[in-house]
């Protein structure tokens, strides 16, 4: 899976790519530094152009790869995941998603915005504003954490429910990745359903 984008008004370029593998032995340090080498082996089945933008990285001779374990878990079952007495997880703490909806970041700043407001509701005590927080929140990032899960086994099919997601994509186009109930911030179906 790999993501490209501009970075420093555009000056740089960040490439991402993940490729699942074993994870470093040290998982206390998140921050290893990555072979090239490997990377590069890694990607032999994908397209040229990839490959040859990931040598590039590599034959520039800048700080070189890093590697950044991903750890995720399934989606929040219920508000008691995100907050219980004294204590409140936010972002990743709480809700770890795979980035394949690129809203990890974005779930974690929308928690600290109801985290601020539910900790200025002065006549409840702190408990019952963590409690109000969570309630406010889990059932949006269980659909946000499903939603990326999903989205990780079709980016990554392969035989024939590939196949079919590639004609889905020509058919449908951006309509098929459309999802304005992210965008808009409406929250999860009563029941904490996800689609």
């Amino acid at each position: 899976h790999a993501v490209q984008y501009p970075v420093r008004r555009g000056e740089l370029q960040n490439l991402v790519l993940i490729v699942q593998g074993p994870a470093p032995q040290d998982l206390e340090n998140w921050d290893h530094a990555a072979n090239a080498a490997g990377l590069e082996q890694a990607l032999q089945g994908c397209c040229r152009a990839l490959q040859d933008l990931v040598h590039s990285v590599s034959a520039a001779g800048g700080p070189g790869w890093r590697l950044w374990p991903l750890c995720d878990r399934p989606p929040v079952r219920s508000a008691d995941e995100m907050a219980r007495g004294l204590v409140g997880l936010l972002g990743d703490a709480a809700h770890p998603m795979p980035p394949y909806l690129a809203q990890g970041a974005g779930m974690a700043l929308e928690d600290a915005h109801a985290l601020q407001r539910a900790l200025g509701m002065h006549a409840l005590d702190v408990p019952q504003r963590l409690r109000r927080y969570a309630l406010t929140r889990w059932q949006r990032n269980a659909r946000v954490q499903a939603r990326s899960i999903r989205n990780g086994r079709i980016f990554h099919a392969t035989g024939p429910l590939r196949r079919g997601r590639d004609l889905a994509l020509r058919l449908l186009g951006e309509r098929l990745l459309d999802m304005p109930w992210l965008y808009r911030g409406d929250a999860a179906p009563a029941g904490g359903q996800t689609p």
